[in-house]
């Protein structure tokens, strides 16, 4: 077996036993539905991978005659509108990741009265009025990052803590998972926590400014996104020693991971798989179809990629925005993200 065939055996193999024990598959019942995608915004790499992979799953499947994807760009009065007009289009499939789950109740329970078939991703809802529900484990997303970390410092020594977006709910249930565990360990020193937004560049530039002010850093907790991508070429700039450091499953982070490796830079990735709103839509399909068995609120374990297997995940052919705990077909990565591509251009048109 050749090294690529065996990442993609990898791949599968890993997908297959933290989801639900098995990768998509499209059905094939003859039947065909529209689908409409109610999203919050697509303001970073991993959010435009989200809407890739949905869309990459919606115009495979055959089942899927139609479909319609909107983007609220963080405007709640937006989504609601969106979802309004998805309604109006008559869709038999709404999937959404609500802004402010109290706010589109509302509208929620109106695509229900109307007899569509409901599928929140990501974010809970403020009511029962939805078929189906698909999050990850944020809380455990801190936690498994913290655990390995207070290891891999043997219990003690300074760390800063690079967090999400203040408020976020996902930042926040991230952060109270690591600091269950760090508040075990109380000779851990937590120097600084800044709110980094899970962007690269404000990454580095905080983390930019811990350097200068803290001289010893033995550690580097991180929310996820494309921070620790940041914050590793802030070390290496200002010339301090790469220190163990925690990640998420963004590719150009793993180009530098591998890249350092061998000098002694340690690491993990947790992730929030970027197929959640991919696996919406099968659920949701599913439910249409009346063959779906499983729980209405599905919650996904987080996915991890460690210094055994980081080699097997980064993919030094492709752009450094692309997210690699992916679901999508070959071929679809290769025009998203092949030949410097960032995936911002996505597949055309939505719809089909």
């Amino acid at each position: 077996m050749n090294k690529a065939m065996g990442r993609v055996v990898a791949l599968v193999l890993i997908l297959m036993m933290v989801s639900s024990g098995m990768v998509f598959g499209y059905a094939d019942s003859g039947k065909t539905y529209k689908v409409g995608f109610s999203n919050v915004w697509v303001g970073n790499s991993w959010g435009v991978q989200c809407v890739n992979e949905l869309e990459s799953f919606l115009k495979n499947n055959p089942e899927v005659s139609d479909y319609t994807i909107t983007n609220a760009n963080n405007d709640v009065n937006k989504q609601i509108s969106d979802i309004e007009d998805l309604i109006s289009k008559g869709v038999n499939l709404l999937i959404l990741q609500p802004i402010s789950p109290d706010a589109v109740t509302p509208v929620i329970e109106e695509a229900k009265a109307a007899g569509i078939t409901v599928v929140t991703c990501a974010s809970p809802l403020s009511t029962d009025q939805y078929d189906a529900s698909v999050v990850a484990k944020d809380y455990d997303f801190g936690r498994i990052g913290a655990e390995w970390l207070v290891k891999a410092l043997n219990g003690k020594g300074n760390i800063i803590m690079l967090d999400g977006m203040a408020g976020v709910t996902v930042a926040v249930n991230r952060l109270q998972g690591a600091m269950d565990v760090i508040n075990k360990y109380p000779d851990i020193k937590v120097l600084s926590t800044v709110n980094a937004n899970w962007d690269y560049a404000t990454g580095k530039t905080a983390s930019e400014n811990l350097l200068a002010a803290y001289p010893q850093i033995d550690g580097v907790w991180s929310s996820g996104g494309d921070m620790t991508r940041g914050c590793i070429e802030a070390f290496v700039e200002a010339k301090r020693p790469l220190i163990p450091m925690t990640g998420e499953d963004n590719n150009g982070f793993l180009k530098l991971w591998v890249k350092y490796k061998d000098q002694g830079f340690s690491s993990i990735a947790t992730s929030m798989p970027t197929w959640l709103f991919a696996e919406g839509a099968r659920i949701g399909l599913d439910i249409l179809d009346g063959k779906y068995t499983g729980p209405k609120d599905v919650i996904v374990d987080i996915p991890v990629i460690t210094q055994d297997t980081v080699s097997d995940f980064v993919r030094p052919d492709l752009s450094d925005s692309f997210w690699n705990n992916t679901r999508m077909p070959e071929a679809d990565i290769a025009a998203l993200y092949g030949n410097g591509k960032d995936g911002t251009q996505g597949f055309g048109a939505s719809g089909n």
